[in-house]
């Protein structure tokens, strides 16, 4: 091991701070878990009593799988947290003095943060792309079999491309009836809309495995004229059973990043317009973890200078920011969820805006 702290040029002062760094991390996150799960607790309360899961179930089905979900979420509140309380405890007792004393400038003293921040950077990655969905899967599996009490009978505003030229609209879909309402099929041909099929309700016929429109319009496009189609039924056929029309809403932070690769393309296809919100969470696995590095510096700059309020001053202001980030999280991925914004922008652009603040914060740090 010696061997490799020399090469990288780790020195004992850097090895302090790596493990003090990565211990208040770890220590943080233990202690706001607990108090998560006591909150979760609280809140499910009747619903646990109400439906009574076996305590095994309770524990290994779903609060063991909590925990990285809870981790995952706010792991950049924690690495700037930690950071904060840790580099601050170091400032009042003097050490960071005593460290630029020695003839260390600041630059070389952020490097066992940095290093300490690509461990999580790493850790994190990981967790976030892989592990991570699979824990949720099992957590989402246990609310839906102890906590929700019904299933989703109806979907809404449904977006379907059949294939390269057609692609349909529902504006609702019930799973009980196989019925739907305000139906659209839209035929294209190099570029132009030929066809549209408009119908009031459209049921699935068990009995001929097909669709039957009710009340439908068809209007056929030509260059010349317009040609209009009116009926009360129509029996028709296309490559689509019920199951695919209610497609039970997904949940996104449960897909592996292979899956959610694939559901996007397929979305994409079919021109859901909803297809942002998972691009937002593609994006958000690789940005969260590069935060570290942004939060880290902040934390470091921002809690560099001894202070007459001590480690509680420092905490404070650490609190403000993480609210102003974790506000700008929210409302940047809301933009890119709804399209306002493309995704990968939206979620860029909190780390971005904490990016130029910690190098702003960094060059004031006293040194």
């Amino acid at each position: 091991m010696k061997w490799l702290y020399q090469k990288l040029g780790i020195g004992i002062i850097d090895r302090y701070i790596i493990k003090k760094y990565l211990q208040t991390f770890f220590y943080s996150v233990l202690l706001f878990t607990f108090i998560a799960i006591f909150i979760d607790i609280s809140e499910k309360m009747d619903d646990f009593i109400k439906n009574k899961p076996p305590l095994k179930v309770l524990v290994f089905d779903y609060y063991l799988w909590f925990i990285p979900y809870f981790m995952g979420l706010f792991s950049s509140v924690f690495v700037f947290l930690a950071t904060l309380f840790f580099n601050s405890k170091l400032a009042q007792n003097t050490e960071i003095i005593a460290i630029l004393n020695s003839g260390l400038n600041y630059r070389r003293f952020l490097k066992p943060y940095l290093i300490g921040a690509t461990f999580l950077f790493t850790l994190f990655l990981v967790l976030n792309t892989q592990f991570i969905p699979i824990a949720d899967k099992h957590r989402l599996q246990f609310e839906d079999d102890w906590i929700h009490d019904n299933e989703p009978t109806q979907n809404n505003n449904i977006y379907n491309m059949l294939n390269d030229s057609n692609m349909i609209h529902m504006e609702s879909f019930n799973y009980i009836d196989s019925s739907g309402f305000n139906f659209n099929l839209e035929s294209f041909a190099n570029g132009r809309l030929v066809e549209r099929t408009y119908a009031t309700r459209i049921t699935w016929n068990k009995q001929k495995l097909c669709w039957t429109l009710e009340g439908y319009t068809k209007r056929k496009f030509t260059d010349a004229r317009e040609y209009i189609i009116k009926g009360n039924k129509l029996d028709t056929a296309f490559n689509l059973r019920p199951d695919e029309f209610f497609e039970k809403s997904k949940k996104v932070s449960s897909m592996t990043n292979p899956e959610l690769n694939e559901y996007i393309r397929k979305e994409s296809e079919k021109g859901n317009p909803k297809v942002n919100i998972f691009k937002v969470e593609l994006y958000k696995r690789v940005v969260i973890p590069m935060g570290f590095y942004i939060l880290t510096i902040l934390a470091v700059a921002v809690s560099s200078g001894k202070s007459r309020g001590g480690v509680g001053y420092h905490l404070g202001i650490g609190i403000i920011l993480t609210f102003i980030y974790l506000l700008m999280v929210q409302v940047f991925n809301t933009a890119g969820n709804t399209g306002v914004l493309p995704a990968w922008i939206a979620v860029w652009i909190p780390p971005t805006v904490f990016m130029l603040i910690g190098l702003f914060m960094l060059k004031r740090a006293p040194k």
